[in-house]
């Protein structure tokens, strides 16, 4: 069997303060093995071992003895765990208990070899699996993240996806809520996108909504969430930190900054967007009612022929204006 990891030398941390065991492990890790070559450092307790990993780079494995002067148990395992988790562990037992051993592989260990029972083929291949399989675990997780990723962001500008605004959205208006505080939902909607997509192509129009998403993020502020929601569409999540006029800035210069010139593919290109504004908890008290106002609000500003933005009001309702003078 080829392993996948590099097998030439392998660094092992023992902490282990029975003087039988420790020299039986060294019998069997640095007699002949193959071409496999072991280096084997031993201290004898938890606090030493502790120190070793925190002071020493490019260890590969950790073989454990659960009972030590300084340390006992369960305990053991979980303060060595707490130190590093980057590196696989083996505990090592005088005890022959399968649901204590289930339980400290439960906890995070790799394996669970009982010392009357070790010899070094038992050894070698514990060692070998106990890395493969943290190697494997690393992988895996870095797979979830990757998928989660992709379950939280739009893969064409970044921000955040719908799903994921919802999410945080419902988040941030708990927490305005329990601090009394104020909070913007701002609805975007790009004026006049579909001539760009038609004239100049899906590919520009792409790139588009990735310069617009990049200056949208560039007014926004460490608690403050961006989105798309889809199309030419996207969301904000404002934080204002109690302070309405803040809003009114914010909002502006997001006007300003998308309506700037851009340049894409050796083209020069213009766009401006219409914005709607709703505030909680003047305009409502959930997400779902938020966000339908400042979709609201996006219309009437739509209406008044776009590149503006306004905050909602009741009468918007019944087709009725009202312009962000009046903040």
């Amino acid at each position: 069997m080829n392993s996948k990891i590099d097998t030439k030398f392998i660094k092992i941390l023992l902490i282990e303060d029975n003087p039988d065991t420790k020299l039986l492990l060294q019998d069997e890790l640095l007699s002949d093995n193959g071409n496999i070559e072991y280096s084997l450092q031993c201290v004898e307790r938890l606090s030493m071992g502790i120190e070793y990993i925190n002071n020493n780079e490019g260890l590969d494995v950790i073989l454990l003895d659960l009972l030590l002067p300084d340390s006992q148990g369960m305990d053991t395992l979980s303060r060595i765990q707490s130190v590093t988790q980057d590196i696989p562990v083996i505990v090592l037992s005088n005890h022959d208990d399968e649901s204590f051993a289930v339980k400290t592989v439960q906890m995070g260990a790799q394996d669970y070899l009982v010392k009357e029972r070790v010899d070094r083929n038992v050894l070698a291949r514990a060692i070998r699996y106990a890395i493969e399989r943290h190697q494997m675990i690393k992988k895996l997780e870095q797979a979830q993240g990757e998928l989660q990723e992709i379950a939280r962001y739009d893969s064409l500008t970044g921000l955040s996806n719908r799903n994921f605004f919802y999410e945080q959205l419902d988040k941030l208006i708990a927490r305005v809520r329990r601090e009394n505080k104020l909070m913007a939902v701002m609805f975007l909607d790009l004026d006049n996108f579909k001539p760009v997509n038609d004239e100049h192509g899906h590919s520009v129009g792409d790139l588009l909504l990735q310069s617009v998403a990049k200056r949208i993020t560039s007014c926004l502020r460490k608690n403050d969430i961006a989105a798309r929601l889809g199309g030419d569409e996207f969301i904000i999540a404002y934080d204002t930190s109690g302070n309405e006029e803040s809003l009114a800035i914010a909002a502006q210069r997001i006007i300003e900054v998308i309506s700037d010139v851009y340049i894409l593919s050796g083209q020069e290109l213009k766009i401006s967007a219409s914005i709607g504004v709703s505030v909680y908890p003047k305009d409502g008290v959930d997400m779902d009612v938020l966000i339908k106002n400042a979709d609201t609000a996006m219309y009437s500003t739509k209406e008044d022929g776009g590149n503006n933005y306004n905050l909602f009001i009741s009468e918007m309702r019944g087709k009725q204006m009202v312009k962000h003078s009046t903040f």
